[in-house]
């Protein structure tokens, strides 16, 4: 394991960052039996990034990952594009589930960075 001192995160990170050195990537089979295990309040914390959902490619600037969010803000533009061609009923879904699968990854990504050291391009790396 590398030895990263977490003291410079917030609490919120410490937990995050602890339950992802203990559990490994979400995607894999002891990540879901621990996190079925913690409360509700708990899981959300793991796996969601609300800043993230709302802020999006800003967001991953904030935090320093700016391969990603350039990655992201492809996908979005072409999203975009592929929108103009689509219903509206169809093309707000679209946005929605792109905020929320940025929302979800983030808080792995920053761990990878953080403690692991892996700064990708990927920002889905791990999750599925």
């Amino acid at each position: 394991m590398n030895a990263v001192d977490l003291t410079r995160f917030s609490p919120k990170w410490q937990f995050r960052f602890n339950f992802f050195q203990q559990h490994g990537a979400p995607k894999e089979p002891g990540f879901k039996q621990a996190w079925k295990a913690l409360s509700f309040g708990d899981r959300l914390k793991i796996n969601i990034n609300f800043f993230a959902f709302f802020f999006g490619f800003i967001y991953l600037l904030i935090l320093g990952m700016w391969r990603k969010a350039l990655v992201v803000i492809g996908i979005g533009i072409v999203l975009g594009i592929v929108s103009l061609f689509l219903p509206d009923v169809v093309a707000r879904p679209l946005f929605i589930a792109m905020n929320f699968l940025v929302a979800a990854s983030t808080n792995y990504s920053y761990y990878l960075e953080q403690v692991k050291g892996k700064a990708s391009w990927n920002p889905f790396e791990g999750m599925f």
